[in-house]
């Protein structure tokens, strides 16, 4: 279940000039300046949030074909509504960054003393369209060809460590592209590549498979497991367009991640060198939009403390004109629960 919680503060009001004592010119109404806080449970899924006056969570089945949302949430990750992640046309400017604080300053920083650096942003200070940005797809297995379209050719000496499932219950395979031929400005035409699997959590990998796929009718998906082309509902990696993808993070609601390695001979990668990577280092496909170019947070800043803490980054998040200014002040709920993010919003233009 969605845990929502809204919170609206009346920053105060402006104050009309005093009148001269000889007018009776009626001072203008005050205007109200009001910024609301909304408590996300990123948790176990992405979680959406329209901005509006009030922002709310709003159900999406499909992201990538669903107008209806602006902003995405799961634990640290955030996406914006466009460009490879939606169909909304939201884009994104960091205004008021602070990627270089040091992690000092960010010890020193809370939600109560980074409210005046949001409060400062009016709309004067929203740039030209053309600095907003919208999110692109980083994928996990990224890297793995140079040039683009017909001349495009395979990189030499990438190999990527695939994962699946969790705990005991992980299996490695081991994965590179070999041949790219009839490609394509579209499409990567077709592609051969190489792999092996674990039969079963802990056991050597299985013989090197040896595939050719026609993806130039992208999407295609393959199984490794079944060393076949899968479906839509049974895949490990997607072949679309220039982009060969995981069924992890944003691309599928698998458990699939993938780690580089360009320093050892894919023949060398056997399964024991392959668990020796780190958990940490896997990474399912994700967005790279402003959220990507400018974290709204750093982690374990102390060396020791293991935590997620916000930068108080102040950023503009635009649909069409409207345009609101966003700071995230938190992960964690009252009781240290992680994965809750606090927005805080306001609009700064119709």
């Amino acid at each position: 279940m969605i845990l929502v919680t809204v919170r609206r503060a009346a920053l105060g009001a402006l104050v009309a000039a005093a009148l001269a004592a000889c007018s009776d010119t009626p001072a203008a109404p005050p205007v109200a300046s009001a910024t609301d806080s909304l408590t996300v449970n990123a948790a176990a899924a992405f979680t959406y949030l329209a901005l509006g006056t009030p922002a709310a969570v709003v159900p999406v089945i499909n992201s990538a074909t669903d107008a209806g949302w602006d902003m995405g949430f799961f634990a640290t990750t955030v996406t914006l509504n466009g460009g490879a992640a939606g169909p909304g046309g939201v884009s994104g400017y960091c205004l008021r960054c602070n990627d270089a604080a040091t992690n000092a300053e960010l010890q020193a920083m809370t939600p109560a003393n980074q409210l005046a650096a949001f409060d400062s942003v009016t709309t004067a200070d929203i740039p030209t369209a053309s600095a907003f940005v919208t999110d692109e797809l980083a994928p996990a297995i990224h890297g793995w060809y140079t040039g683009s379209g017909a001349t495009a050719s395979v990189t030499p000496g990438k190999a990527w460590i695939v994962i699946e499932g969790s705990g005991a219950n992980v299996v490695l395979a081991k994965f590179r592209v070999t041949l790219i031929t009839g490609a394509s400005a579209t499409s990567m035409g077709q592609v051969s590549f190489e792999f092996a699997v674990q039969p079963a959590p802990g056991q050597p990998f299985g013989a090197v498979q040896t595939p050719t796929v026609n993806a130039s009718s992208p999407p295609v998906y393959f199984d490794l497991t079944t060393a076949q082309v899968g479906t839509a509902a049974n895949w490990d990696l997607e072949f679309d367009g220039w982009s060969i993808r995981v069924n992890g993070g944003v691309s599928g609601t698998g458990t699939v991640k993938a780690v580089v390695d360009s320093t050892t001979a894919f023949a060398a990668i056997d399964a024991a060198y392959a668990s020796t990577a780190p958990p940490q280092a896997f990474r399912a496909d994700g967005f790279s939009g402003v959220f990507g170019r400018h974290p709204w947070y750093r982690y374990n800043i102390t060396g020791t403390d293991n935590q997620i803490w916000p930068t108080y980054s102040v950023y503009l998040v635009g649909r069409g004109t409207s345009v609101y200014k966003v700071q995230l002040t938190g992960y964690y709920d009252a009781a240290g629960t992680p994965r809750q993010v606090t927005v805080r919003y306001a609009k700064v233009r119709n």
